[in-house]
C-alpha cells in the first residue's frame, strides 16, 4: 500500500468519526476549532470579572469622595452665613453632616470647623475651633493658609472633613483609603464670626 492510499484511508476514517472533516481530509485536523470559544472565555472571564468588580469599587470610592467634599463645603457655607455660632448651631451642624454623609457614617468621620483671624499683622491665628473625632486648634495658634485666602485684616471659616473609606469588596482596594477635604469661606454678614459657648461643653458631635 502506497502513501496516497494510506492517507486516503486515514482521511476516510477521520471523516467517519467527525463529519466536519468529511471534505477536509487529514489536513482538516488543523482547522478543527470546536470548543475554542469556551477556551477563550475561560481565559478572559477572570479579567472581565476583575474589571467589573474594580469599576464598582471605584464608583463607590468616588461616591464617598463626593460626600466628603459636599459635607465640608456645606459645613463651611452654613457657618459663614452666621454672625455668631452657638452650641445649638454646632449641634445642628453635626446633624446636617449626618444627612450629607449618608449612606456613610458621619459618626466615623473626623470634622473640624475653625475661625481664623488676621488682625492686620499678616499672622493668621485661631479665634475658635470646634472638632469631632479630631483635635481642635488651640485659641491663638498660628496657622498657615494658602496664598490669597485670608484678607488682612479679616477672617475666614475653615471646614475640614476626613473619612476612612473601607471597601465593601476588598478585591481592588484591599485597605482603607483616607478621604479628606478642606474649604475656606469668608463670613457673609460680618467681618468675624464670634463663638458663644457654654464653658466645658462639646456641642459639635452627637447629642446622645
Amino acid at each position: 500500500m502506497n502513501r496516497s492510499e494510506t492517507d486516503h484511508e486515514i482521511s476516510w476514517l477521520l471523516s467517519t468519526l467527525n463529519p466536519r472533516l468529511k471534505w477536509r481530509g487529514f489536513r482538516g485536523l488543523c482547522y478543527n476549532e470546536q470548543g475554542i470559544s469556551a477556551v477563550e472565555f475561560a481565559l478572559i472571564a477572570p479579567l472581565l470579572i476583575l474589571l467589573y468588580l474594580g469599576s464598582i469599587e471605584l464608583s463607590l470610592l468616588m461616591q464617598a469622595d463626593r460626600r466628603v467634599t459636599q459635607t465640608s463645603a456645606s459645613l463651611g457655607d452654613l457657618t459663614a452665613r452666621l454672625t455668631t455660632v452657638t452650641d445649638t448651631d454646632m449641634e445642628e451642624m453635626f446633624a446636617a453632616a449626618k444627612i450629607l454623609m449618608a449612606p456613610y457614617d458621619a459618626d466615623a468621620a473626623e470634622m473640624r470647623i475653625s475661625s481664623i483671624v488676621d488682625n492686620g499683622d499678616g499672622n493668621p491665628r485661631v479665634a475658635w475651633s470646634d472638632a469631632y473625632n479630631m483635635t481642635a486648634y488651640s485659641k491663638g495658634e498660628t496657622v498657615t493658609l494658602p496664598d490669597g485666602i485670608m484678607p488682612s485684616p479679616g477672617s475666614v471659616i475653615v471646614a475640614e472633613v476626613s473619612y476612612d473609606y473601607e471597601s465593601q469588596f476588598g478585591y481592588i482596594i484591599s485597605t482603607s483609603r483616607t478621604i479628606n477635604d478642606k474649604f475656606y469661606l469668608r463670613p457673609r454678614r460680618v467681618s468675624e464670626i464670634a463663638r458663644v459657648t457654654t464653658a466645658g461643653s462639646n456641642s459639635f458631635g452627637p447629642t446622645s
